[in-house]
């Protein structure tokens, strides 16, 4: 699960940018029971990476939606 939630943000940050339909996708999975600190450790995990390969705008989009994720 934790590739494929890494995979729907970063489709949706290289798209459109819609922050509505990621706080969508974050709803469902915790509705579905995933718990939002594991949420937050998988985004937590492709910031790091987009870091690496030195992707500074899809970075700080992880940024945003890790602070709307705990209510930053």
């Amino acid at each position: 699960m934790g590739v494929e939630i890494q995979r729907k943000v970063l489709a949706i940050i290289e798209g459109s940018r819609d922050f509505r339909e990621i706080r969508t996708l974050l709803d469902a999975w915790q509705a579905e029971g995933i718990p939002a600190d594991r949420l937050v450790d998988e985004l937590t995990d492709l910031m790091l990476d987009l870091r690496a390969q030195n992707r500074a705008d899809e970075e700080d989009a992880v940024v945003d939606v890790l602070d709307v994720l705990t209510d930053w």
